[in-house]
């Protein structure tokens, strides 16, 4: 079915804030009235509104509010499964996503050694396999219109081009007791309004429009961390680059003591219309909810064609560095600005890493003027307070860590669809109360297990992450203690696992799992040993090597938890098939460096992309070329038996198919002194 979104647009002379209004059910104008205002449409607003919105169809009437005229650019690339299995609830899978984004297979990491600069360490953990879940990595833009579209399909009203005037608003408890005020359109094409509302969502992330009202930030003791990125050609032929195992269809990460970089290969339709892209992505929504099967979708490259639209692949690279470095005084060797200095500062420092950087041409300006060198600081903080009377805070705005651990999307999912769940609930209870202050005392009590999880998710990755920054320090550390645990605790997470689940969650599934998830940063092994590690290695200064018996007790120590983990049962999985040097009972070994192969490129050499190993996908999804069966066909290493390879089945009892040791509780775990 063809769209008109680019007709209409052109026909009536309409901006893009109002091609996008006109979509709404309640027409142009913001409502007067509504059950919840969503201030945001970033992607948590709206993953909070196409979940509350599907979760109980037609209970809550939703309005979100967004200042900008359009989706906007936005770091925050990355995704894990659990934005892909909620993708997933709403048919939006690989067939169609796959066509607009970039395929994420999993995680890679080179350990760097700072003193002996030729050597490095590594770990790969695969994506999820592409038979049943597919990985994604996002142009925020892109994936921000998708959704949308989506919350307007599910009855969400969304206004781009309208601001909430927070200082004139009154937020306060009850059933439409706030009264929310929006200004008058700067175009002159709206008047200024009051909309009633029983609930105000701040989904304006680091802002914190609200939450910042209400409490102002924490920052944590110690180091916080600094952000500095720009955008690269996408090299077709990745066999120059000077790490072993290489796969672009993973997040790459290239770690050293004072942080890590980030490599991100993702599909750009920077500077194509906006109601081009609603026309291209309505067609897939519409392919999505018909089930087409995707050899028969058009690749991007013909969707581009069809469509008038810009695409091209690019490479996001960019450093995460501790705000405890010191840097050399005069820096202005590096470059021009302080994202300049600092990323050079880095690639010069270490030889691989300049070796790597010489594959890359630098993009100027790909998302305007000014976009060249993008610099963030001071990344980590949390809101000690994420509802109130009349509002509650979702997604960046409860708190951020750092882009190690996919917070900004990934994790922060969780308060996202909590939230969203626990509304209906909270103002069912209010709307049967007696009288305002009931009303008020009924939502305080519903919303009490969001407040305490939120409170405990910011601090959990905190430690996470400085788990991990202080293990980057020696190249053995990572690979054989935090990396493991990262993925044992994550993906072996007991009671959660994905592989026992079918790789599918639905509204009574998922954000129990997602709650659970966290990176596995709630598992009592995992905590234990992130306790050690930072024990042993954050006093030792980080101009300063970790002493080598340090590095063997930290081994040892995290071992000996491990080795009871194993034994427990709790984590079943098929980890000689996941990860890259580690066998079925989670011994590490260097030699071992087989794992299951889920992604080959295409063999178009002008194309090159990354695609899922799927026998019924034999087109690739960027350039349409045609693979054969071979070529497509999933290689499990360890094999399963034929018959089963296709199947859940196998991967459960390979998983549980191990050698018969004693139960260990975690009760005999060493205690952390």
């Amino acid at each position: 079915m063809k769209h008109t979104f680019a007709e209409r647009a052109n026909a009536e002379n309409l901006n893009d804030a109002q091609i996008l209004n006109s979509n709404n059910a309640a027409g142009s104008e913001v409502p007067t009235d509504a059950d919840v205002v969503v201030v945001g449409g970033g992607i948590h607003g709206l993953i909070y509104s196409i979940h509350a919105a599907r979760y109980r169809p037609g209970n809550l009437n939703i309005s979100v509010i967004e200042k900008n005229s359009k989706p906007g650019y936005k770091i925050g690339e990355s995704t894990l499964p659990l934005f892909s299995l909620w993708c997933k609830m709403f048919g939006l899978t690989g067939e169609y996503m796959l066509r607009i984004f970039g395929l994420k297979d999993g995680m890679s990491f080179y350990f760097l050694d700072r003193e002996n600069q030729r050597n490095y360490t590594d770990f790969a953990s695969n994506g999820t396999p592409g038979l049943f879940l597919s990985g994604f990595q996002l142009e925020r833009p892109v994936s921000e219109l998708l959704f949308t579209l989506l919350a307007q399909r599910s009855g969400v009203n969304v206004y781009h081009g309208k601001q909430v005037d927070f200082a004139s608003s009154k937020v306060q408890g009850g059933i439409r007791k706030n009264k929310i005020e929006i200004m008058a359109d700067k175009s002159g094409n709206g008047l200024a309004k009051t909309v009633d509302s029983s609930l105000l969502v701040d989904a304006t992330g680091r802002s914190r429009q609200l939450a910042s009202k209400n409490a102002r930030l924490h920052r944590f003791e110690g180091w916080n961390c600094d952000a500095f990125w720009a955008y690269f050609t996408c090299p077709k032929d990745e066999s120059k680059i000077p790490f072993r195992f290489y796969e672009g269809a993973n997040t790459n990460h290239l770690c050293f003591p004072e942080g890590w970089a980030w490599v991100i290969r993702l599909p750009s339709w920077e500077g194509s219309p906006i109601p081009n892209l609603m026309d291209m992505l309505s067609y897939l929504l519409d392919c999505a909810k018909a089930g087409i099967p995707g050899d028969q979708i058009p690749s991007s490259e013909e969707l581009a064609e069809k469509f008038g639209l810009k695409f091209r692949w690019v490479v996001s690279i960019g450093f995460a560095i501790r705000n405890d470095v010191k840097y050399p005084e005069d820096m202005s060797a590096y470059g021009s600005r302080e994202a300049e200095r600092k990323f050079n500062y880095f690639v010069q420092k270490y030889d691989l890493i300049k070796q790597f950087m010489t594959n890359f041409e630098l993009i100027e300006d790909h998302y305007g003027p000014g976009t060249t060198w993008i610099i963030r600081k001071t990344l980590t903080y949390s809101s000690p307070v994420v509802s109130g009377p009349g509002w509650l805070a979702i997604g960046d705005a409860c708190g951020f860590t750092n882009p190690l651990l996919s917070p900004g999307i990934t994790a922060n999912m969780s308060t996202s669809t909590f939230a969203a769940e626990l509304t209906h609930k909270a103002l069912d209870e209010a709307k049967s109360s007696t009288n305002s202050a009931a009303a008020e005392l009924a939502i305080r009590k519903t919303l009490t297990p969001y407040d305490d999880f939120a409170k405990r998710l910011i601090p959990a990755l905190n430690q996470a992450n400085h788990f991990m920054y202080e293990c980057f320090r020696e190249p053995r550390l990572g690979p054989q203690v935090s990396c493991l645990w990262l993925f044992a605790a994550s993906i072996g997470i007991p009671g959660w696992q994905l592989i026992r689940q079918s790789y599918n969650l639905n509204f009574k599934t998922y954000v129990p799992h997602s709650i659970n998830w966290a990176w596995g940063a709630f598992v009592p092994e995992y905590e234990v040993v992130a306790e050690k590690a930072l024990e042993l290695l954050a006093p030792v200064p980080l101009d300063q090597s970790i002493p080598d018996a340090t590095v063997k007790e930290l081994i040892n120590f995290s071992n000996n938890i491990k080795k009871a983990a194993v034994e427990s049962d709790r984590f079943n999985f098929r980890w000689d098939g996941l990860l890259r040097h580690y066998d079925l009972m989670l011994n590490y070994s260097e030699a071992k460096i087989t794992k299951d192969r889920l992604i080959r490129q295409c063999r178009n050499p002008e194309c090159a992309s990354w695609l899922h190993l799927r026998p019924d996908w034999r087109k690739c999804y960027s350039c349409g070329m045609e693979r054969s069966e071979q070529d497509a066909t999933i290689v499990w290493n360890p094999p399963l038996a034929e018959e089963e390879a296709k199947g859940l089945d196998a991967l459960v009892r390979a998983a549980d198919n191990k050698p018969k040791v004693p139960r260990v509780s975690i009760t005999e775990l060493p205690a952390v002194a």
